[in-house]
């Protein structure tokens, strides 16, 4: 009797999973949406007042809006002098955004901000950023929309700088001694 109930759940699964598999083959399926824009999640721990909050943001959104204008000056001023990450610097990522821009058009990008913590007592004021978001574009010699980039709970650390907030660098990067056959792929870009 038990051997029946458990060959019915069995099918039960197998069917349900068909069934999905079968309405994929009609929509192509994403693994992060492209909402476009800087959003601050609903249950967010915000640690800052609101006109720092509204700079942070307002920094994300200048550097979504040259992308899509394909402009890496705009891009690059959310990135600070001293932005460091895996060996990139502000120079050789000024390098990958502008082959990127060549490469895809329509390039668009998703921050959803969960934590802000700005320490507005150290000088230059500093922040850590915790972000979810991805990066898309369209393929200039395919035509087909690409993720480019994705990331799920990235620290951002960011410093006041020349009258704005820029990108220093990602809180893991600064492990000592990680291990590196576990460590996460280089994310040079938000």
């Amino acid at each position: 009797m038990h051997w029946r109930i458990a060959l019915a759940t069995i099918g039960a699964f197998l069917g349900f999973g068909i069934g999905l598999q079968g309405c994929q083959l009609f929509e192509p399926r994403h693994a992060i949406p492209d909402l476009s824009g800087t959003y601050i999640a609903h249950n967010a721990d915000i640690q800052a007042d609101q006109k720092t909050v509204d700079d942070i943001t307002s920094a994300f959104k200048q550097a979504e809006d040259a992308l899509q204008r394909g402009d890496v000056d705009g891009v690059m001023g959310l990135y600070a002098k001293t932005y460091r990450h895996h060996g990139f610097d502000e120079t050789t990522l000024r390098s990958v955004w502008k082959d990127l821009l060549q490469e895809y058009r329509d390039v668009s990008s998703t921050h959803v901000f969960s934590s802000i913590k700005v320490e507005a007592d150290k000088m230059p004021p500093t922040a850590q950023i915790t972000c979810t978001g991805s990066l898309w574009g369209i393929s200039k010699q395919t035509g087909q929309r690409v993720n480019i980039d994705s990331w799920f709970g990235e620290v951002h650390y960011l410093v006041y700088e020349n009258g704005g907030w820029r990108m220093q660098g990602h809180a893991w990067e600064d492990r000592p001694n990680k291990e590196t056959r576990f460590a996460r792929p280089p994310h040079p870009f938000f």
